[in-house]
């Protein structure tokens, strides 16, 4: 589905955030996780403060008269979709992993909502490239966590 009004982008990003949030508790909550516990737990509070933040500026700036004459080109929903699933049988190295996936499709997803929405909005550009930068650094400290399991795992063997 195309995305094409502030709202929209607003409302996907939000169920975005939320399925973050869910797959970072689930991972928490697994004990095959433990490593990476408190991490977890930090990054899903930060994906609610993001969320919170976002839609704070949105409520700043945005008029329903020009939320109706607004609209963002080319962004589509499905572009962005995220499997937030962990299963049982997901492996640390793997969880990790999907989590990396999770922040860089954030990560995208953030980084064109604020190019498309420059020229128009006050504030809401500027909060997304706030939200996609740090996403860019969380996606860094998952893929230390990463290599240093795989490092870990290889000298084992």
């Amino acid at each position: 589905m195309a995305l094409h009004t502030a709202s929209a982008i607003i409302t996907f990003y939000s169920r975005l955030e939320d399925q973050a949030t869910q797959f970072y508790r689930d991972a928490a909550a697994n004990d095959r996780y433990a490593a990476g516990q408190d991490t977890f737990l930090a990054l899903a509070q930060e994906n609610q403060n993001q969320k919170a933040m976002i839609r704070r500026v949105y409520q700043e700036v945005i008029t329903d008269a020009f939320e109706a004459c607004f609209s963002f080109p080319n962004l589509h929903e499905g572009t962005y979709r995220v499997d937030s699933e962990v299963p049982e049988a997901l492996s640390y190295l793997e969880g990790l992993a999907k989590a990396i996936t999770i922040e860089d499709t954030s990560y995208h997803f953030c980084t064109e909502a604020s190019e498309k929405s420059k020229a128009l909005l006050a504030g809401i550009p500027q909060a997304f490239h706030r939200v996609a930068t740090r996403k860019a650094k969380r996606k860094l400290l998952l893929q230390s966590f990463l290599d240093a399991e795989r490092s870990r795992g290889e000298t084992q063997d």
